[in-house]
């Protein structure tokens, strides 16, 4: 049976709705532009003034304001499924506690870690906290270099809050010891601890132009590769998963 849903409407004529969204047009005008027949071009028309995406006018058809919603959603669908492939290799085989939202796919920066350029993710949490006021960070994996660069940042005036594993905060205390306590006793920096061990680095960044997000994902113990957005339902959804695990830690 013909799904009549409006999502499948858009799928089936996404070819005429693109069509018409530059000019109204007549069916015979989209048939040509559109290569199919005119009896196709009419069904299509129809079905998509049934659901509202496309209006009859003194000029032709036309696409509605709904119709450009729909089809700027289908746009954004896309780009969210293309940009899930760009970042499957960072995630095989790896397992999350949590489920991490499509919005994060939202102008998406994928920047891997390669043979000859491993740091490349550690780069990029650098730029992401360089301008930072305030850094919202969870991590299930101990990197010398991001504890060396978030003490430099908390020194020069940024503040934090640090969520991470036992096994974590005593490798920082062995590794770098003394630099956790100060910048504790600075005030700048709150640490809780949790029990869960999920292999990635979760950055949510406030700075002069807005929060941004970055997640590194890991292999083993080295960085695989960094996503980066500030799309704002992205760094609201951080947000809210950064308080509820806050909110579930014990404070060191």
């Amino acid at each position: 049976m013909t799904d009549l849903s409006p999502v499948a409407a858009v799928e089936r004529r996404i070819d005429v709705l693109r069509a018409l969204d530059g000019a109204p047009d007549s069916k015979v005008g989209v048939a040509e532009r559109v290569d199919i027949s005119r009896s196709t071009a009419e069904r299509a028309m129809h079905e998509l003034a049934t659901h509202g995406f496309v209006a009859s006018s003194s000029d032709g058809y036309r696409v509605t304001i709904p119709g450009r919603l729909a089809l700027d959603a289908h746009g954004q669908r896309a780009a969210r499924i293309d940009a899930a492939a760009a970042v499957a290799p960072l995630f095989d085989g790896v397992s999350l506690s949590f489920d991490l939202d499509p919005a994060v796919l939202d102008g998406v920066r994928v920047v891997e870690a390669q043979p000859h350029a491993p740091t490349r993710p550690v780069e990029c949490v650098s730029t992401l906290v360089a301008d930072a006021t305030h850094v919202s960070a969870y991590t299930g994996r101990f990197l010398s270099r991001h504890a060396r660069l978030y003490h430099d940042r908390i020194l020069d005036g940024m503040t934090g809050c640090f969520l991470t594993t036992e096994r974590i905060i005593e490798r920082q205390r062995t590794t770098r010891p003394g630099e956790l306590q100060e910048v504790i006793d600075l005030g700048h920096v709150s640490l809780r601890r949790l029990d869960r061990d999920d292999p990635v680095t979760l950055v949510l960044a406030e700075t002069p132009d807005g929060p941004e997000m970055g997640l590194v994902v890991y292999r083993d113990e080295s960085p695989r590769g960094f996503l980066g957005t500030d799309d704002p339902a992205a760094t609201r959804w951080a947000r809210a998963l950064y308080e509820r695990l806050w909110t579930a830690a014990t404070p060191v």
